[in-house]
């Protein structure tokens, strides 16, 4: 049994910030895609994500944080596509293609260049010249809020889709951390739309202010100007979702805002 701790914060307080966590997660309502179709790229467990089958061999993929395996980058480059591939934290990759360019850098809102930081927009000209719209892989333990808050729009709207694991969503709770956190997510919304959500489920469910929140979410977005969207009357995790570690279960959403229905509810007055 926990031990009893007194609330201190006033009551305006405590609303205030439960409204926050609200809004923040509202921008992860994830929508339906009728005309399209998803496929899963990269093999069961972790490391594999969902796009939309809208991909074609003319587009580079930029794939930040590789860690201990790329099938996700293996799939695209059999399929054609050109792979640029950045991790700073390891000595070689996993494994190699003919079509992988891998650099020994990460991202960063800032360019460091004694930590082998740099921007995103810096590491975009690194790719190929003339090529259709990118695709964008983000996995990079946290550094996502930082570069997603600090790239302009324009330049991530040069990508077509992108796909994101969102680290520490329970610090939701905090202040500063929320209002990075909404100021990320909102930029993606106002140029994108959210068509698949994944928890990882190396973490768990934590609450927050009251509400589910998922420690680590793997999340798709398309521009919004390239497909028509729908209210989602998807149960996710789906048929094309795995758990990231295969000898637990996978995680259900099946609560604010991921559960169809639930992201038109109104926070109380």
């Amino acid at each position: 049994m926990k031990p009893f701790r007194p609330i201190t914060e006033p009551l305006e307080a405590g609303v205030a910030r439960q409204r926050g966590v609200f809004e923040a997660l509202s921008l992860l309502t994830p929508q339906d895609l009728p005309e399209e179709r998803k496929i899963r790229i990269g093999g069961p467990g972790d490391g594999g994500y969902v796009l939309v089958d809208r991909l074609r061999p003319g587009q580079a993929v930029m794939s930040f944080g590789v860690g201990p395996t790329v099938s996700f980058d293996l799939d695209l480059a059999a399929r054609g596509h050109t792979v640029l591939l950045f991790d700073h934290t390891i000595d070689a990759l996993p494994a190699t293609h003919e079509r992988f360019t891998w650099y020994p850098e990460g991202v960063s809102g800032e360019s460091d260049v004694a930590r082998r930081l740099f921007t995103l927009a810096d590491h975009m000209a690194k790719l190929p010249p003339g090529g259709e719209a990118p695709i964008l892989k983000m996995d990079v333990e946290g550094a996502e809020w930082d570069v997603l808050t600090e790239t302009p729009m324009g330049l991530l709207r040069r990508f077509e889709q992108i796909v994101i694991e969102l680290h520490e969503l329970p610090r939701l709770e905090e202040r500063g951390f929320r209002s990075m956190a909404w100021k990320a997510l909102a930029t993606l919304s106002s140029a994108f739309t959210l068509c698949h959500v994944h928890a990882n489920n190396f973490g768990g469910i934590a609450t927050v202010s009251g509400f589910p929140v998922p420690e680590t979410l793997e999340v798709t977005y398309i521009r919004t100007d390239l497909v028509a969207s729908a209210p989602s009357t998807t149960f996710y995790p789906t048929a094309l979702d795995s758990g990231n570690c295969l000898d637990w279960p996978d995680l259900p959403l099946w609560f604010y805002p991921f559960m169809p229905g639930s992201g038109a509810a109104a926070f109380p007055r």
